[in-house]
């Protein structure tokens, strides 16, 4: 989970802040912190409620992507008062890291969930998925 995203952030980032300046770096960097940390939470909730529940991984989604927008999108809102100059000189660029950022954690965090209930077996069932030869 914390690869892909940060992989991403730091392909993106490195030659846009070579082209635009270092504040793409720090933009970057606050969506990343803001937004990846939840996505590993969400993540170890799921592990734990897969045990309890064949639904547990589908309720770890939802309630990370709360935890995500909540953290993510209300940090970054406080981030961007708190800090009036730094980030008010190109709020777009902030806030398009931003999204940007949780789009690409929340993508890798369902391909990870569903990944873990196909390899659990049909449906969360523990079921051997069925082949046809």
């Amino acid at each position: 989970m914390l690869g892909v995203p940060l992989l991403l952030a730091a392909l993106v980032a490195v030659p846009l802040g070579l082209w635009k300046g270092e504040y793409q770096w720090l933009c970057a960097a606050v969506a990343t912190g803001l937004v990846v940390p939840p996505g590993l939470a969400t993540l170890v909730l799921a592990e734990k409620l897969a045990k309890v529940s064949a639904f547990g991984p589908l309720m770890a989604l939802a309630v990370g992507t709360a935890v995500r927008l909540f953290v993510g999108f209300g940090g970054a809102v406080a981030v961007f008062f708190v800090s009036k100059p730094t980030f008010h000189a190109d709020p777009f660029s902030f806030f398009g890291w931003l999204l940007g950022t949780y789009l690409v954690a929340l993508a890798t965090e369902t391909a990870l969930l569903a990944g873990t209930n196909v390899k659990a077996g049909v449906a969360g069932t523990g079921a051997p998925p069925q082949s046809n030869g």
